[in-house]
């Protein structure tokens, strides 16, 4: 089985990929029952599939005669399923896994299954059931040991001196990734740091003079932990811009993908153009020339975002 993501949040949807591979000499039909679910970490149960699966006859069996000179295929064409070729590429693999890999695609039947992770889905560790019941005994899924992903859950809160406290409430550790920026010069880290938040740990992060950004969910959210509650500025990004020098003057040029209007921007509404990168507080881009600011806001440049 692959599952798409493997760590994911609250309101997420999981994809849950399952492939059952018909034996070539196969003669008479099987009808197994099916459960597929997932165990979450307080004992709840999601059931995704329970039904029962009829598989006929192996059709590798010699074809009729009629059916080898039209040369037409003897199953329905089945589209490479990424998800299992992603799963493969997740870790060093053995060439003859991959084979494996291929060579199973038009011979089994691919069965896909989302859940929507429920707003209020606890952090941690979930589990997913295979079952497949036939005449009487049980097989599991092959990859049984890897059938489980994460929800994971970090909170944001202001410690007493001022700084930021990053909490993980759950059981299990969350990956993680810190890089900051001296403020005002963002073309590239000061520093970055890869680590795991242990459950129950409370990391505090001083931001004073710097742009922190929390990272974690396999990248898939960043959180600008100097900014935390305040809004961001940002150049409008629909719009097109080219930079120029003119008279020993450096000029920006703004212009809407249609219509004609176009400004030219100069001295402090560049200023506020160039600083509108998303990674400062509107706060921080707006304190020297306000005005300019809330002209430009008006007209739709630049915008704030959360």
């Amino acid at each position: 089985m692959s599952i798409f993501p493997k760590r994911a949040i609250r309101g997420n949807t999981v994809t849950v990929h399952w492939n059952i591979t018909l034996p070539a000499g196969m003669e008479s039909a099987v009808c197994p029952f099916v459960r597929i679910g997932i165990n979450s970490p307080g004992g709840k149960q999601h059931m995704l599939f329970e039904e029962h699966v009829l598989l006929l006859p192996s059709t590798a069996a010699v074809a009729p005669a009629s059916v080898e000179t039209s040369g037409t295929f003897q199953y329905l064409n089945k589209h490479t399923p990424l998800l299992v070729l992603a799963s493969y590429l997740t870790a060093p693999q053995q060439r003859e896994k991959l084979v494996e890999v291929l060579t199973n695609l038009q011979n089994g039947r691919h069965y896909y299954f989302s859940w929507p992770v429920p707003p209020d889905a606890a952090p941690g560790k979930y589990i997913l059931l295979s079952e497949m019941y036939i005449d009487g005994s049980v097989k599991h899924s092959g990859t049984a040991t890897e059938d489980f992903f994460y929800i994971e859950q970090l909170n944001i809160s202001t410690g007493e001196g001022g700084e930021v406290v990053i909490h993980n409430p759950g059981p299990e550790p969350v990956p993680a990734k810190l890089i900051t920026y001296i403020a005002g010069y963002h073309q590239r880290p000061y520093t970055l740091q890869v680590f795991f938040i242990a459950p129950g740990e409370q990391l505090p992060v001083n931001t004073a003079g710097k742009s922190v950004f929390l990272v974690y969910n396999e990248e898939r959210i960043t959180i600008p932990l100097h900014t935390y509650r305040q809004p961001r500025t940002l150049r409008n990004q629909q719009h097109l811009f080219l930079h120029k020098e003119k008279d020993g003057e450096q000029l920006s040029y703004v212009l809407p993908r249609e219509g004609e209007t176009a400004w030219r921007l100069s001295g402090p509404q560049r200023e506020i153009w160039q600083a509108a990168d998303g990674m400062s507080s509107a706060a921080i881009v707006r304190e020297k020339h306000s005005a300019g600011y809330d002209e430009m806001l008006a007209q739709g440049l630049i915008t704030e975002i959360p």
